[in-house]
C-alpha cells in the first residue's frame, strides 16, 4: 500500500480489489487527474507480474482494444483516462459492450466536485455521462481516509466487477466508476493524510479480505427451468414437427455446441448455424442463400423457431421468419431479442444446460414418431443445392473478388485460427462463403454492428490469445480506426489484416439506393482514393499488395506463421463486386426454385 497520501491510498485499495475481484489488465490512457491510479496500478504490476498494463494515446482505440481482449478472454479488462473528453471517447465501445455483453469496468478522474460547473479546465459533466449504456454507475467520492470508508470502496469494486461479469441482475456489460481526486496528484508525502493507527484500528479497511480474495464478492449459478416448463416446451416441439433450431449472433462458451446437437437430433429439426456463433461443421449454414428461393419459402413454412443468440446477420432469413409471423418463436438466453415482435416466449437460462435438459426430456418420454423426417431432409438438400451453386461460380472466378476471399480462406486456414470480421459487407459474405471443415471461431463487433473501433478489436483479441488471428475489413472500417495500428507497433501484435479495399461503401452498391446515381456517390459510396501502404509502413506494419489468388494463399500461410502485423491488400471494383455477388445469389435461387417447384409437383 502506499500511504504517501490520501489519494496514494485510495487508489492503491481500488487497485487491489480489482486485481482480487478478477480484473487483470488494464489499458491506460495518459492524463493528469488519473495519476494517483496510474501510480497504483503501476505498483501492482511491480508486486504481481500476472497483472498487465497497456498504454494507448487515443481513448477510443484504447476503448474497443480493451473490448477485443475482454471478448476472447471472457474475462473483465479496466479502463482508465484522465477528465473531461477523455470519457466520451469511450462511449461507442461502451455501447457495443452493453449490447454485446462483455465485461469492461470503467474508470474515469474528475475533478472534485468544488472545481466543476466554475470553468474549471478539462471539466465536463461525467455523472451518467454514458446513460442506461453501463449496468452501473457510481459516483465514487473524494478520498477520506477512515475505516468505514476504505471498507465501503474495497466493496464497491468487488460489486461492481461482479455485475460487469454479469453476476448480479443483469448480463455483463460496461460498469463505470467516478473518480475525483483534489491535489496532489504525485505520490508526494502529505502530513496527517493517513492516521498512523489505522493498521491496528482498521486492519479490514487497510488490508482487505485475509484469504486475499475479493472484499465483496457475488456467487452465481445457472438458471434454469423447472420439470414442468421443460415438459411444456417439449408439448409444444412434438406439436409442431415443422420447427427449426437457429443460432444467430452468439459468443458461446465450448460446451454448447454439442449440447445444441443433441437437441436437434432430438428434436428432429434442422440446426441453422450463423458463422459467428458456432463452428458449423455439417450443419445447415448456407441458408442466407438458398431462402432467397421463392419456391424453397414458400413450401416451408415454420410452425416453431428455437434460436440461441442474437438475431442472425441474414437479411432473407429474416424476411422468412416475417412472412411467417404467426409461428411461435422460442428464444434462449435472452428476454428482449426478438426485432419481427412476434409471438415470442424468452427463456431466461444457461442455453447448454437448456438444450440437454430438453434433449433429455424428449428422449425419455416422448416417441420420436411425431418427427417430420422430410422437412429436415428438404433443408439438408436446399443446403447441399447452395452450396454447390455457390462452389461452381466461384470456381469461375479468377479476379480478385471479394466474395472468394473467404472461400479460399476456407481452404487454407488452420484449425483453431480466430476469424476478427467487421460489420457491413465482410460479415455478410463471411455467411455466405467461409464454410470450413475445421473449428475455427469467428470474432464480430455485433451488438451495434458498427465498423469503428474494429481494427484496435481486433489487436485486443489477437493480443490476449496464444492462436492465429485474422482480421478481415473493408477500407471505410480500416480507415475508420487508423489510430489503433499504433498498439500493434508498441506491443508488437501478431495479426493478418486482410483489406478489401473497393475505394468506398461497398455495401450500399448491393443496397436499392444505389440506383439513385445522382446521389449515391457523393454520400454513399465515398470513394476516399487513399493510398494505405506508406500509413502502414508509418506504424511499423508490413503492407502487401496482393497480385491473384496464389499470391493471396502464400502470403496469408506466410503472415500466419510471422511475427508482427501485416496487412494484405485486395483492391477491387465495387461494381464488378455487385455484379457477381447478384450473379451468384441469381443461381442459386434458380437452382433452388427449379427443385423445389419440381418437389411441389410431385
Amino acid at each position: 500500500m502506499n500511504i504517501a497520501n490520501r489519494n496514494t491510498l485510495w487508489a492503491s485499495i481500488v487497485a487491489e480489489e480489482l486485481y482480487r475481484s478478477g480484473v487483470w489488465t488494464v489499458c491506460v490512457s495518459p492524463g493528469s487527474r488519473s495519476t494517483p491510479l496510474v501510480i497504483a496500478f503501476a505498483e501492482l504490476r511491480d508486486r504481481s507480474p500476472d497483472f498487465q498494463i497497456l498504454v494507448h494515446i487515443d481513448e477510443r482505440s484504447s476503448s474497443f482494444f480493451a473490448l477485443g481482449l475482454a471478448k476472447i478472454q471472457k474475462a473483465p479488462v479496466a479502463l482508465l483516462c484522465t477528465s473531461g473528453t477523455a470519457a466520451a471517447n469511450y462511449y461507442p465501445a461502451i455501447i457495443e459492450a452493453y449490447y454485446s455483453q462483455i465485461p469492461l469496468v470503467v474508470l474515469t478522474a474528475d475533478r472534485p466536485p468544488e472545481m466543476r460547473d466554475c470553468g474549471s479546465g478539462q471539466t465536463i459533466d461525467q455523472i451518467n455521462i454514458y446513460g442506461k449504456h453501463v449496468r452501473y454507475f457510481f459516483e465514487v467520492g473524494t478520498p477520506e481516509i477512515l475505516g468505514f470508508r476504505l471498507r465501503y470502496l474495497r466493496s464497491l469494486i468487488g460489486r461492481s466487477v461482479s455485475m460487469a461479469t454479469g453476476k448480479g441482475d443483469t448480463p455483463a456489460g460496461a460498469v463505470h466508476l467516478n473518480f475525483p481526486f483534489a491535489d496532489p496528484m504525485p505520490p508526494v508525502p502529505v502530513a496527517n493524510d493517513v492516521p498512523e493507527d489505522l493498521a491496528l484500528s482498521s486492519p479490514e479497511a487497510l488490508f482487505g479480505n485475509p484469504s486475499g480474495d475479493a472484499y465483496s464478492q457475488v456467487i452465481s449459478g445457472m438458471r434454469s427451468l423447472d420439470t414442468d416448463a421443460i415438459a411444456a416446451i417439449a408439448n409444444q416441439i412434438i406439436s409442431h414437427p415443422k420447427g427449426v433450431l437457429v443460432v444467430g449472433v452468439y459468443d458461446s462458451p465450448p460446451e454448447f455446441l454439442d449440447a445444441v446437437r443433441c437437441l436437434a437430433r432430438a428434436t428432429g429439426y434442422p440446426l441453422l448455424i450463423e458463422a459467428t456463433g458456432a463452428h458449423r461443421g455439417n450443419e445447415i449454414g448456407h441458408y442466407d442463400s438458398f431462402l432467397r428461393s421463392p419456391n424453397f419459402c414458400k413450401a416451408h413454412a415454420p410452425e416453431i423457431v428455437i434460436r440461441f443468440g442474437a438475431m442472425p446477420t441474414s437479411k432473407s432469413y429474416l424476411l422468412w421468419l416475417q412472412k411467417n409471423i404467426s409461428c411461435q418463436q422460442i428464444v434462449v438466453g435472452s428476454t428482449n431479442s426478438d426485432p419481427t415482435h412476434g409471438i415470442t416466449q424468452a427463456l431466461n437460462v444457461h442455453p447448454a444446460s437448456f438444450c440437454l435438459q430438453l434433449a433429455n426430456y424428449l428422449e425419455n418420454y416422448a416417441q420420436p414418431i411425431w418427427q417430420d423426417k422430410q422437412w429436415r431432409l428438404d433443408f439438408e438438400l436446399a443446403e447441399s443445392i447452395a452450396e454447390h451453386a455457390i462452389a461452381e461460380s466461384l470456381s469461375t472466378i479468377d479476379e480478385l473478388f471479394d466474395g472468394k476471399v473467404y472461400a479460399e480462406l476456407a481452404e487454407i486456414l488452420p484449425a483453431d485460427t480466430y476469424i476478427y470480421v467487421a460489420s457491413s459487407t465482410p460479415i455478410r459474405d463471411l455467411d455466405t462463403f467461409f464454410h470450413s471443415d475445421r473449428p475455427i471461431t469467428v470474432l464480430a463487433n455485433r451488438g451495434t454492428n458498427g465498423i469503428d473501433g474494429t481494427l484496435s478489436s481486433a489487436l485486443g483479441a489477437a493480443w490476449g490469445c496464444d492462436r492465429p488471428m485474422i482480421l478481415i475489413c473493408g477500407d471505410l472500417a480500416f480507415y475508420h480506426d487508423l489510430n489503433g495500428l499504433l498498439a500493434a507497433k508498441k506491443y508488437n501484435i501478431s495479426l493478418t489484416v486482410i483489406l478489401l479495399n473497393n475505394d468506398g461503401g461497398g455495401i450500399f452498391d448491393l443496397l436499392p439506393i444505389s440506383k439513385y446515381e445522382n446521389t449515391f456517390e457523393e454520400f454513399f459510396g465515398t470513394a476516399h482514393g487513399l493510398d494505405f501502404a506508406p500509413i502502414i509502413s508509418a506504424y511499423d506494419c508490413e503492407h502487401f499488395l496482393i497480385q491473384d489468388w496464389q499470391d493471396f494463399r502464400d502470403r496469408v500461410m506466410s503472415s500466419l506463421s510471422a511475427a508482427g502485423t501485416q496487412v494484405l491488400e485486395i483492391r477491387s471494383d465495387r461494381k464488378r463486386n455487385k455484379e457477381l455477388h447478384f450473379a451468384i445469389w441469381n443461381k442459386v435461387i434458380e437452382s433452388c426454385d427449379r427443385n423445389f417447384q419440381l418437389c411441389q409437383s410431385t
